[in-house]
């Protein structure tokens, strides 16, 4: 069956990484997916597991639906990136919805989880201050999280 067909309570990725490509991905991203992909462990990186005629936002939050741990890797860029709040507020949402089955380990990539905490997101085209306000909720509660 085709991820962009799974329902919501089908795992079919153990982990989730959600990550700002500016200053992470041929780095550490790179080397964290090549290590666990090693280990066995399914995981969903966007630019491998998109295919060509896949809807991005729904795959992602499918993939998100469909991940037990999430490891989004917070950096300076991630903070500021629209895609990357909604994917963590997804998985925050996730993560206290269905307590106990879903698991986040956020990494705090050259930032310091108390300054996270306090973030106020700088996003261009930002349409409502219900969205600031739910990604504002999201960062400090990742931000509370050891990583």
């Amino acid at each position: 069956m085709a991820h962009s067909k799974a329902r919501a309570s089908e795992v079919q990725f153990d982990v989730f990484l959600s990550f700002s490509g500016a200053n992470t991905h041929f780095d550490f991203t790179s080397f964290l997916n090549r290590a666990l992909n090693n280990a066995e462990i399914r995981v969903f990186m966007d630019e491998d597991a998109i295919k060509v005629g896949d809807k991005i936002g729904e795959t992602i939050l499918q993939a998100i639906d469909n991940s037990e741990i999430y490891i989004p890797i917070i950096s300076q860029t991630y903070l500021d990136c629209k895609w990357c709040l909604i994917e963590l507020e997804r998985m925050m949402n996730n993560v206290s919805q269905l307590e106990g089955r879903k698991k986040i380990f956020p990494i705090f990539y050259k930032v310091k989880p108390g300054d996270v905490k306090h973030w106020t997101p700088i996003l261009k085209n930002l349409s409502f201050e219900v969205e600031l306000g739910m990604f504002k909720e999201a960062l400090a509660k990742v931000g509370k999280i050891k990583g």
